[in-house]
């Protein structure tokens, strides 16, 4: 039994409300957790992934860049911010709450803002935003990520409040990455500067999280209750990717560009096919034998920096010229 740790009083309207959704859950509609469970899907890692690289590889290229710059920013930011404030899971904060037994495997770490939240409503809102003159479309997607939101307080995974913030960190990014997209689009050079910026914001970040923030050290029963040094280890690892995938974008706009609506659709079916195999495979690769294992920090970084280059530079280039 985890003791309920001391909580600020606005904390506790938030752990009414989830008590209150958890006792339909529990008592009523219980089956409904592996739907909602299907439905956090959308916010997870590869998925998100997964949309941006079909976008990038087959339908239009400055289209994938905007989704990739949303992807890899709403990374950078999440990761950080969990790591600034250090909020445990909403059960560590009440002994009352009992999440989903489904969702706790895939909830590890610090709460807030919502990593789920945040992915679906950059990348799903990111492809809303693209499509905005289709309203019904639209109107679908911003129902889905809502729907998604609400998925990690059923499960009773988040508060109100992680949720909240990981929805308007998306919002926030899908209107500020577009003015950058565009501001680089007036001169190609600009994503020079734009790679030097982030590289050097996300090396800063790194340097906070791992040599000058304080953590909390809580434990249960001799249990640690978050093991800050893993969530370092997460956070760096990921940063590698989110870098990887940012940089082969800008160098591949400034050096190599192409046109993905080239080709005939056999051409772009085969190329969206064997991507998707390669990519979910590196992410198979990812999980087991980097995230899984804790590798050494520096290797760790550097596979997932290469990994997100593939993606967005390697790949391209070398469909391109076999296209040739």
């Amino acid at each position: 039994m985890i003791e309920c740790l001391s909580n600020p009083s606005w904390i506790n309207p938030q752990i009414d409300c989830l008590l209150f959704l958890q006792n339909f859950r529990i008592g009523h509609l219980e089956a409904l957790d592996k739907f909602f469970l299907s439905i956090t899907i959308f916010g997870e890692f590869w998925l998100p992934t997964l949309i941006c690289a079909i976008t990038y590889w087959c339908i239009d290229f400055k289209s994938g860049i905007y989704l990739f710059s949303l992807e890899s920013s709403n990374i950078l930011l999440t990761h950080f911010f969990k790591m600034l404030a250090c909020v445990y899971r909403p059960w560590i904060l009440n002994n009352s709450l009992h999440p989903s037994e489904l969702a706790v495997p895939f909830a590890k770490g610090y709460s807030f803002p919502s990593g789920h939240s945040a992915m679906a409503s950059s990348i799903i809102g990111g492809v809303a935003y693209l499509v905005r003159n289709k309203k019904w479309l639209c109107a679908t997607l911003i129902g889905l990520i809502l729907l998604i939101g609400f998925s990690r307080l059923w499960l009773g995974v988040h508060t109100p409040q992680d949720v909240i913030c990981g929805l308007s960190i998306g919002l926030i990014l899908i209107f500020a990455i577009n003015s950058l997209i565009n501001w680089a689009e007036q001169n190609k050079n600009r994503y020079l500067y734009l790679t030097g910026i982030v590289d050097i914001l996300a090396l800063l970040a790194l340097i906070y999280v791992d040599f000058f923030n304080s953590y909390r050290i809580d434990y249960v029963s001799g249990e640690l209750l978050v093991n800050p040094q893993k969530s370092i280890y997460v956070t760096s690892v990921v940063y590698g990717y989110a870098l990887g995938l940012i940089n082969g974008c800008f160098l591949c706009r400034r050096f190599f560009p192409f046109n993905p609506k080239d080709g005939t659709l056999k051409n772009k079916i085969i190329r969206g096919i064997i991507g998707t195999i390669l990519l979910l495979l590196l992410l198979k690769f990812v999980l087991e034998y980097i995230i899984m294992n804790t590798l050494s920090m520096k290797i760790a970084i550097s596979i997932m920096f290469i990994m997100g280059l593939f993606v967005t530079l390697i790949y391209p280039v070398i469909f391109k010229k076999f296209q040739k």
